[in-house]
């Protein structure tokens, strides 16, 4: 017997308290290294038997006991599989937590085990870990870091997503859960800040996108309060990457900049508010504005992230592809907010996504003459030298 194979015997979840705890530690140290973690994915080939029988157990599949289990969202009990994610010592649960988060960070890894028939419930139990507020799990920021990781690439986030499905979980809860108080969300404190990523990560997927873009769900619109949250930049990353890729995928269906742009989503505020400063401007000027962005407070702050920065203006930009989304934005004055911005903008690459919208919009639509810029296919031979020019001034 492998050392590997006589290891994975005390991590089985009937073993006792002291020596389970001993072995997932000595786990997780050999997640710490890309040694370790090659070692750990070998093993997961080399003795795939071991997740043959109940009474064994594979350690990417992190000691996995089968228990009857009440779901509370449906009312019945199902056979359901539970890790030591979910130990009943908390002290066990978190280092079998860590591992998994060691483990997952590895793409292939996470390929395997969203591969393997073995887990395929490992999405819902790392859901189960964060979906009750008044849950006694002690790991939900952990689970939401782990699906964090697993949901990274296209292929991930298929199959992330088709567990989903099979299990009923909705977009739109995780987006009700993920617009909770984040710094209290359960009794244990947890603050889920990696929730919002897995929504931005899963946006990737077309399915997922017409789910966020719900005309009748109002899946977006609880999104935009995080582009003027002041907490970890994380969630707010998440979020409006979220926003930034649903309004960029949607701008190749040309209803939706209606929509978007309608007071029934009124998303053109949301977007600018944070990349506003305090209002120089005269009453005249701001007469156009949305109501929101009018004579704002002079202590009004610019949003300091810059990446977060670029991403509302590439959420712009794509606004700017069609002509009724250009002409709604001149009607709104939003030169107005991208002047005053350029003004003050030291970053680069912000600059340059100021400037690409500017050179939209101060543009009349007969100089334009084109109703859709996704329809102008630019020759191969000339993409490298608009990138080259972006290079150079980005440079400068």
């Amino acid at each position: 017997m492998s050392e590997l194979e006589e290891l994975s015997q005390f991590l089985h979840p009937d073993q006792r308290f002291d020596i389970k705890l001993v072995a997932v530690q000595h786990v997780v140290g050999l997640t710490g290294s890309k040694e370790g973690i090659a070692t750990l994915s070998e093993a997961d080939t080399l003795h795939s038997g071991l997740l043959k029988e109940p009474s064994t157990i594979s350690l990417n599949n992190t000691c996995i006991k089968h228990c009857e289990k009440k779901d509370l969202t449906r009312g019945h009990t199902y056979q359901g599989k539970t890790r030591l994610l979910q130990d009943k010592d908390h002290n066990v649960s978190k280092e079998a937590a860590l591992a998994l988060i060691n483990l997952s960070s590895d793409p292939s890894i996470a390929k395997s085990m969203l591969q393997s028939n073995k887990l395929e419930d490992f999405v819902n139990v790392l859901f189960q870990c964060i979906k009750e507020i008044d849950d006694d799990c002690k790991v939900a920021d952990h689970a939401s870091m782990i699906l964090s990781n697993l949901t990274r690439d296209r292929v991930s986030c298929d199959q992330v997503w088709e567990r989903f499905k099979k299990h009923d979980i909705q977009i739109e809860r995780l987006v009700f859960i993920m617009c909770q108080e984040f710094e209290n969300y359960n009794k244990h404190g947890a603050n889920l800040r990696y929730l919002a990523p897995v929504l931005s990560n899963l946006s990737q997927l077309s399915e997922v996108r017409q789910k966020i873009m719900d005309r009748e769900l109002c899946v977006i619109q609880r999104l935009f309060s995080f582009t003027q949250y002041q907490g970890g930049q994380v969630k707010k990353g998440g979020a409006i990457g979220v926003i930034r890729k649903g309004i960029r995928n949607c701008c190749f269906d040309h209803e939706h900049h209606d929509w978007l742009l309608s007071d029934e989503v009124d998303i053109l505020p949301n977007l600018l508010l944070p990349l506003a400063g305090p209002s120089p401007n005269s009453d005249e000027e701001m007469d156009d504005l949305p109501v929101d962005l009018q004579f704002l407070d002079e202590n009004k702050k610019i949003e300091e992230d810059a990446d977060i920065r670029k991403m509302l203006l590439e959420a712009l930009l794509q606004l700017c592809a069609t002509k009724p989304g250009r002409e709604t934005l001149r009607a709104k004055n939003t030169y107005l907010i991208l002047r005053e911005l350029h003004l003050v903008e030291k970053d680069r690459e912000v600059l340059l996504a100021t400037e690409n919208i500017v050179d939209i919009l101060i543009k009349k639509e007969d100089e334009i003459g084109l109703e859709n810029y996704k329809e102008v296919e630019v020759p191969e031979d000339l993409v490298p030298q608009l990138q080259k020019m972006d290079e150079s001034y980005l440079k400068d």
